[in-house]
């Protein structure tokens, strides 16, 4: 009975560019999209449609595409919402992932906008979160053991790493020399966490200085989004130990 209620429909859209896909488990379908705007309307002071591209989109089309399917959905029931929400997905620049600027994904969200030609224009919402987020953290780990190519180190999956687990995002890396002199040979090295289960395995590749050993420290860059949040106790492992710094990101999209 609240007078100032406000809902969204969530509609699902392709995920076909996010390197991690939310689609499955999230959002209506097209013609249940309808049915649940019409009821919301009855009810709700204000109603927006919402959907979401993925996590880490890497083309901007996929915004386009998703307002389409929004067009759609307000051209069957003939309701138009107060609320368009374009969701997140906006993506921050990995190693093996080079997104294009982020005015072209704006860009395109505009043109998918003005492509509807509404009467009456629905105020516009977004959530990027990575993209701004990224660059501001970095995890600090230490190599407890090397063998080969193969870097066991105090952090991992159960920690602030645990995208680069099963999604297999692949962070920034460099080495902190603490005055030692540096191969300048660079070699491609994969992670083990420190818990008891097999699966705290980071594939990377992480590329290093090939004389990486025991004690070493490693910057994992690109954590300022998805790192601190995912920490757990499991096995005993977790740091709290957070450092305020003033330096460069590894990597940016941004220019400085």
């Amino acid at each position: 009975h609240a007078k100032d209620l406000e809902l969204f429909v969530r509609v699902s859209v392709s995920n076909e560019h996010a390197e991690i896909d939310l689609s499955k488990k999230f959002g209506a379908i097209n013609s249940e999209a309808t049915g649940l705007l019409r009821l919301t309307k009855q009810y709700a002071k204000k109603i927006g449609l919402s959907f979401h591209v993925g996590s880490q989109c890497m083309h901007p089309i996929s915004y386009t595409k998703g307002i389409a399917e929004i067009g759609n959905i307000i051209k069957k029931t003939k309701i138009i919402p107060d609320y368009i929400n374009v969701g997140g997905g906006f993506p921050t620049i990995y190693p093996d992932l080079v997104p294009q600027s982020l005015d072209n994904y704006f860009e395109e969200i505009k043109k998918g906008l003005d492509y509807l030609k509404l009467e009456k224009k629905p105020k516009i919402i977004c959530e990027p979160g990575r993209a701004i987020v990224a660059e501001s953290g970095s995890t600090i780990a230490k190599v407890i053991l090397r063998k080969k190519q193969k870097l066991f180190i105090n952090d991992g999956t159960y920690g602030t790493l645990f995208d680069a687990g099963i999604p297999n995002i692949v962070y920034p890396s460099r080495l902190i020399t603490n005055g030692r002199i540096i191969s300048k040979k660079m070699t491609s090295f994969d992670f083990y966490g420190p818990t008891c289960d097999s699966i705290d395995y980071m594939k990377g590749p992480f590329v290093l200085p090939n004389n990486v050993k025991e004690n070493d420290y490693i910057e994992l860059g690109q954590l300022g989004g998805y790192g601190l949040t995912f920490r757990t106790k499991f096995n005993g492992f977790f740091s709290d130990e957070i450092y305020e710094v003033e330096d460069q990101p590894i990597m940016t999209m941004y220019d400085k």
